[in-house]
């Protein structure tokens, strides 16, 4: 594995960054007819969408 990491932190930072994503080109597409989000707007949502998701996966190990 690369860097000695397992495949676990990878899939963890995979969904941290695949999932702000999706949510974004979701809200673009929905949005499409009103020219879509707003490049700040997108930046701001995949940084609190992200921030979010890392806080569940801390969540997630503290409980374990």
């Amino acid at each position: 594995m690369l860097l000695g990491l397992d495949a676990s932190i990878w899939k963890l930072l995979l969904v941290m960054f695949v999932f702000p994503l999706l949510a974004v080109a979701a809200l673009n597409w929905l949005l499409r007819k009103r020219g879509g989000l707003d490049r700040v707007w997108s930046g701001v949502l995949i940084l609190l969408l992200g921030g979010l998701v890392a806080l569940l996966v801390i969540f997630d190990r503290v409980r374990l």
